[in-house]
């Protein structure tokens, strides 16, 4: 039997670049990383009844 349950989120979006080299046109993306992170954690609480 499922008792209770706890459900958590976390998004996070990262941009790193080098200063001005990461600003041009068309060149600019070979000075840049991105980092896109989507995180999901449950936690269930159980109850196993037994007869005695």
């Amino acid at each position: 039997v499922v008792i209770g349950g706890v459900f958590t989120q976390d998004i996070a979006e990262t941009e790193n670049k080098v200063p001005f080299l990461g600003n041009l046109p068309f060149i600019g993306k070979l000075f840049q990383f991105r980092s896109d992170r989507d995180e999901r954690a449950e936690l269930l609480v159980f109850l196993a009844p037994r007869i005695l």
